[in-house]
């Protein structure tokens, strides 16, 4: 690749020089097409000071505009200067990250790694140079975790957490469903094992296990099962699939994995609904211990088939596989901490 340079005096009579091969794709057109030399100078200064913290800035900025040129105006910079800090970001990381076309730009699976990244190392940045000045933990947390579990157990410790650390914002989403971490930039997962992605990182903070259980009321006019086959002839409360109105439920008889289709009248894809359900009579659910404790303490809902359920159903915080911030691994601490005292 040929080098080109560009000297040129400005009405300040500073001289200002640049080489390199990362610009030789730019043709005389490109430089004509400005006429005011105080935005040259700025832009090559620019592209001579910055450094990768500049330059991951300008990356986020990219994907929070959606485009290179309202980044570098969001930036106060040349756009000439945020398309050579994407350049300079992709050579480093050996690919695209972001695919550019005339009408928009997309980011690469593996830009949207690096974008997830990126935040978090900018956010572990500031959170530093302030736990410097004042020593206290800064910076958001975006997490994601189980409908019924987020809202009894997930709340009221974020609660107790944020009023430890006034600096933390957190952004929770509830949902049964999983969640791309990378894809929605999900700082933290709390979710339920085993873990099928080798791609995350997990730390266990809560052991459990599931129960498949109903009320009283059910039980005494369907009788209970003896074997995990006799659910297919209960009325069984299912997590929505699209396009289908039956699950499979895992069991072990002895050494031996047993999956059993079950199906019935009420699906939903809420895990509080299922329970409402469940107390009212209505059917035989599978759902964890913890979600349920208080009623089966209570007895309000009654267990069956224990001795063919697998022992562990345990809880995870997950991240996407990049070392956690400063503060999401606090947090993951306190979590775990609190939920080993329950």
């Amino acid at each position: 690749m040929t080098d080109i340079q560009i000297s040129f005096q400005s009405k300040s009579a500073t001289a200002i020089e640049w080489s390199s091969p990362k610009l030789s794709y730019w043709t005389i057109d490109h430089f004509r097409s400005f006429d005011n030399h105080g935005l040259f100078e700025s832009t090559f200064r620019d592209l001579r000071e910055m450094d990768t913290l500049d330059a991951l800035r300008l990356f986020v900025s990219i994907a929070e505009a959606g485009s290179l040129s309202a980044a570098a105006r969001q930036s106060s910079v040349a756009t000439s200067t945020a398309t050579v800090a994407l350049q300079q970001l992709e050579e480093q990381a050996g690919t695209p990250l972001i695919r550019r076309s005339t009408r928009r730009l997309s980011f690469t699976y593996e830009g949207l790694q690096f974008l997830s990244d990126a935040r978090r190392l900018l956010a572990d940045w500031d959170a530093s140079i302030g736990g410097v000045k004042g020593g206290a933990l800064r910076g958001p947390i975006r997490m994601t975790s189980t409908v019924d579990f987020g809202r009894t157990k997930i709340v009221p410790l974020i609660d107790q957490f944020m009023e430890l650390h006034s600096g933390i914002s957190i952004d929770l989403h509830l949902s049964d469903a999983v969640i791309d971490l990378v894809e929605h930039n999900i700082d933290l997962a709390v979710r339920n094992g085993p873990l099928r992605d080798s791609l995350l990182k997990a730390r266990l903070i809560l052991r459990g296990k599931r129960v498949v259980c109903a009320a009283p009321s059910y039980w005494a006019s369907r009788g209970l099962p003896a074997h995990p086959d006799d659910l297919a002839g209960h009325n069984c409360i299912v997590v929505s699939r699209p396009a289908t109105t039956f699950s499979t439920w895992h069991f072990m008889d002895g050494d031996k994995a047993v999956s059993i289709r079950v199906s019935g009248n009420r699906v939903t894809n809420d895990g509080s609904v299922m329970k409402r359900w469940a107390l009212k009579g209505y059917g035989v659910v599978l759902s964890l211990a913890w979600d349920i404790r208080e009623e089966l303490a209570s007895g309000a809902l009654v267990t069956a088939l224990d001795k063919f359920l697998p022992d562990s159903a345990n809880l995870y915080a997950v991240t996407n596989g990049s070392a956690p911030s400063h503060r999401v691994r606090a947090f993951i601490d306190f979590l775990a901490d609190e939920l080993h005292q329950e």
